[in-house]
């Protein structure tokens, strides 16, 4: 007869902590970078032009790429807090959603650049998308959804107990 021993999850430490140091510090800088894009959404006048026919496309483009943004900010501090729960309890799910909100995050600035590459090009002024969102979520998907999936540390921290 074979006794099935439970394994004790391991503390959160090591490279495990420095990686999601990382993410908090990156949900940090999002939720500042985020103030002045919410703060021009919230602009009740801004909208009011938004919606008028007679409005040009450029400033059109402008505020959906400013919506795009937000709503992906949104979605990178919000997951952040829910992978900090996740990790706090040391949730087995932990590993599993970190990865899928890694590889949503490059999805949706993906899907925000080429929305707003469409866009001025439908318009016909050149206006300049900024990448460097995409860029930080490709390396951080580069870099962190291998480690998560890899990870001696991370499987014995994030098992079933």
């Amino acid at each position: 007869m074979t006794s099935i021993t439970k394994h004790e999850p391991r503390r959160i430490g090591g490279s495990l902590l420095v990686a999601l140091i990382c993410l908090a510090a990156w949900a940090l800088y999002t939720a500042i970078a985020m103030r002045d894009p919410l703060k021009l959404m919230l602009e009740w006048e801004v909208l009011a032009v938004f919606a008028r026919p007679e409005t040009h496309g450029w400033y059109r483009a402008v505020i959906v790429m400013v919506g795009c943004d937000v709503l992906t900010g949104m979605f990178i501090v919000a997951g952040t807090g829910w992978l900090g729960l996740l990790a706090w309890r040391k949730s087995p799910r932990f590993t599993t959603h970190v990865q899928a909100w890694l590889l949503g995050i490059v999805v949706l600035r993906t899907i925000a650049y080429l929305l707003g590459d469409n866009i001025t090009h439908a318009i016909g002024i050149d206006i300049a998308i900024p990448y460097d969102g995409f860029i930080q979520a490709v390396v951080a998907a580069a870099l962190g959804i291998p480690y998560f999936r890899l990870s001696r540390r991370v499987r014995e921290t994030f098992v079933d107990a």
